[in-house]
């Protein structure tokens, strides 16, 4: 999965490059709109992925300002899909402690490196972030088989606990997803992004785009993710994103 985000991102940004050496006539008047409105979703190299709000707003006639929210799931890269052993088990993460979310929220600018004043016209930006990032982090519950006094077996969802749950054999799987909303610890870090991206659409105040390139993610103590693994502090990561939106 990160083999392909990577290739994916490299492959984007050379062709943004050759896409910023064209040069063709405009057909259509040229237009100037003061605001932007974009959404869009993403996959990243932690094996998740995001969806975002950005909106901006111009600065110079090349340059706006923009605020940007994102909500996006990371994985450890140290985990591992399996299933219960059981009849018709379902799919869980031997050994997850936590399911762990970054909310970003950061400030930055879309800086435009190619214009796009024309139908079905390429228009390339740069654009950055920089702001903070909450780590939301739910404790993993599971489905788990115990032995009541009869010796017979009762599924009870539990908290993950690596001390007591050592018994593979009696997991089913990951537990309700709303287990454990009410015990979310959040943890604060920095955020910082930098990108390449190329908008097309028909109509100049109309477009889609795709975007590349990094992100990085820092905070003070490492984030308990996984058992059996080191954790992580830092989260430097590729990006690969599409988005949708409109000016006016």
């Amino acid at each position: 999965m990160q083999k392909r985000i990577i290739i994916l991102t490299i492959s984007l940004l050379i062709f943004a490059f050759k896409s910023k050496a064209q040069n063709a006539p405009i057909t259509d008047g040229e237009l100037l709109y003061y605001k932007d409105y974009n959404l869009g979703f993403n996959l990243n190299t932690y094996g998740g992925g995001g969806i975002y709000y950005r909106y901006g707003w111009h600065k110079t006639g090349s340059k706006k300002n923009v605020i940007e929210s994102e909500l996006a799931y990371i994985r450890h890269p140290k985990e591992v899909w399996r299933y219960g052993y059981q009849e018709n088990p379902s799919s869980y993460t031997y050994g997850r402690l936590n399911f762990v979310y970054f909310w970003r929220n950061s400030i930055g600018q879309k800086i435009e490196l190619t214009e796009r004043s024309y139908k079905n016209a390429l228009g390339l930006n740069f654009v950055y972030n920089v702001g903070l990032t909450l780590a939301l982090l739910k404790p993993a519950y599971i489905d788990y088989f115990i032995l009541n006094p009869d010796n017979t077996n009762s599924l009870v969802t539990v908290k993950y606990d690596p001390n007591v749950h050592v018994d593979e054999f009696r997991i089913y799987g990951n537990g309700p997803f709303l287990s454990g909303l009410n015990e979310i610890d959040a943890k604060i870090g920095l955020f910082g992004r930098v990108g390449l991206n190329i908008e097309y659409g028909q109509y100049p105040d109309e477009y889609k785009s795709l975007e590349a390139g990094v992100t990085f993610d820092a905070f003070n103590d490492k984030l308990p993710m996984v058992t059996r693994a080191e954790q992580i502090q830092f989260f430097p990561a590729f990006y690969l994103a599409f988005n949708f939106g409109w000016k006016n």
